[in-house]
């Protein structure tokens, strides 16, 4: 039986499976080489040096294209093939948070996960105050409210947040 784990989104967010393999002795090097020959470009390995486990995550934008994925005789095929050198281990995990964000990344501690965000996220708000804060200061407070967050959020998943994992890769996959 697979296991895979489902991130739960929103509409606008993509959707992260990923599936947990334990290398048996003396094949570490083949699941990785395997995964990245077969699993495509929405695909990634997470590995951690040293240890036997590794992850494969795919992203996916929407559930169908997650479903096709899930059905696929590509999806079969690398599982197979991973078969041969490892076992699928894991309970089903929910990614959260931050954590799809820096997936490339290979999982970093949470304080570098959290000044790659601040580093993000700063110049926004300093933005917002500069050139939004004032235009939106004589409407109802819930509506004010909502507007730093929506812009915030929206320019972090969208513009940001990919800029910033892409420029700090190396640092974030660092110890």
């Amino acid at each position: 039986m697979t296991v895979h784990a489902v991130r739960e989104t929103t509409a606008s967010d993509s959707l992260v499976v990923v599936s947990t393999w334990r290398c048996r002795r003396g094949r570490e090097g083949e699941l990785a080489r395997i995964a990245e020959a077969r699993m495509g470009r929405s695909g990634v390995v997470l590995h951690e040096a040293g240890s036997p486990t590794y992850q494969v995550a795919h992203r996916f934008h929407d559930r169908e294209e997650m479903a096709r994925w899930l059905a696929s005789p590509e999806r079969m095929a690398l599982h197979s093939a991973l078969a041969e050198v490892a076992d699928h281990v894991g309970a089903p995990e929910r990614l959260s948070g931050l954590e799809p964000w820096f997936a490339d990344a290979g999982r970093p501690p949470r304080w570098k996960m959290w000044l790659a965000s601040f580093l993000g996220a700063y110049p926004l708000v300093v933005l917002f105050q500069w050139l939004v804060a004032a235009h939106v200061e004589k409407l109802p407070l819930l509506v004010r409210s909502a507007a730093l967050p929506l812009v915030l959020l929206s320019l972090m998943t969208y513009v940001m947040m990919p800029v910033v994992t892409r420029v700090l890769a190396g640092w974030l996959a660092g110890d």
